[in-house]
């Protein structure tokens, strides 16, 4: 059974990059591009795995992962953050990056860079 993806980024050419590399290893990729359209498709798909932005237009990543965590329907989904801001957000000290894991209640994140 092929894995599915659901992959938000409000960056056209994150996305197809993006796409195409998950698609070329096998996985279907679900996409949006801003948070509130990412929900939507988080919870009409289904996905085994979300790969979330962190700033989007109308719903940031951390915001929509959040969101998820606490439905009972998309609770136990993976998050991946995938984001350009500087390391210095994800791990500096006024929010580490196992703080920002904590705070949105996402799984895993990386850098784009």
């Amino acid at each position: 059974m092929t894995k599915r993806i659901l992959l938000v980024d409000d960056e056209p050419d994150v996305v197809t990059v993006m796409k195409f590399t998950l698609e070329t290893n096998g996985f279907q990729v679900i996409t949006a591009y801003d948070g509130q359209e990412g929900l939507g498709k988080a919870k009409e798909a289904n996905p085994d795995l979300i790969i979330l932005d962190v700033l989007m237009p109308k719903l940031f990543g951390d915001d929509l992962a959040k969101i998820l965590k606490e439905d009972p329907s998309t609770a136990n989904i993976p998050v991946l953050f995938l984001t350009n801001l500087p390391l210095s957000y994800l791990t500096g000290s006024e929010r580490p990056g196992a703080q920002l894991q904590r705070d949105s209640k996402g799984n895993f994140y990386i850098s784009k860079s």
